[in-house]
């Protein structure tokens, strides 16, 4: 009688431990999220700026607004990221007096509801939904000892793109990646032509 017991305690105890196996496998099968990583946006494949000064400051003049309609906060990176990460990978110190500083002046996007047709024939249409908005904007400055300002230049980049109504949101965040990659790149252009037109005896 006791051995009949034994039995199927043990019985029940591995069948416990496959439906604990098994839920633990459809758990793990439920919550796995697909890889989708984006590429690091990085400038350091580009010649650095050496600007003849003894230190670099790193400044901003926008506040981080996430109320709509601001979603700059929502991308992978956003456009205050990424010119932050373009001074501290393209300026660099090269000199033994004076104070380079960089600032943020504008560094956001926007999103603006397009107007779709809700119609019938609205349903086999595939339409822009939304539009993004763009913008940076910043200044470099160069002072002497004195913190007096000798030399600057101020560069500015936009960049606009819609989005389809029928994007998923892995294909929506690798959009937000491009846009801010596309005015990064304009930006990177216009502030690299005006340091080297205006600052060209402040630079190595």
């Amino acid at each position: 009688m006791f051995g009949t017991w034994h039995h199927k305690l043990m019985y029940i105890s591995k069948l416990n431990s496959v439906i604990l196996i098994a839920l633990f496998m459809l758990l793990g099968a439920c919550t796995t999220v697909p890889d989708n990583s984006l590429p690091e946006l990085t400038f350091k494949h580009l010649e650095p700026i050496s600007l003849r000064v003894a230190k670099i400051q790193m400044a901003s003049q926008t506040d981080n607004n996430t109320e709509p309609p601001n979603v700059g906060h929502r991308f992978p990176i956003s456009p205050h990221e990424a010119v932050k990460k373009w001074a501290l990978d393209r300026l660099q110190i090269a000199g033994n007096s004076g104070t380079a500083r960089f600032s943020i002046l504008k560094a956001n996007v926007t999103e603006t509801r397009l107007k779709t047709d809700k119609s019938f024939k609205g349903l086999f249409k595939q339409e822009a939904s939304e539009r993004y908005d763009a913008i940076v904007e910043a200044r470099l400055e160069i002072l002497d000892n004195k913190g007096i300002i000798i030399a600057a230049v101020t560069s500015r980049a936009t960049w606009t793109q819609t989005v389809r109504e029928d994007t998923s949101l892995t294909e929506r965040r690798q959009i937000w990646f491009g846009l801010v990659e596309k005015l990064m790149g304009t930006f990177n252009d216009k502030m690299e032509e005006e340091i080297r037109r205006y600052l060209s005896k402040l630079i190595v």
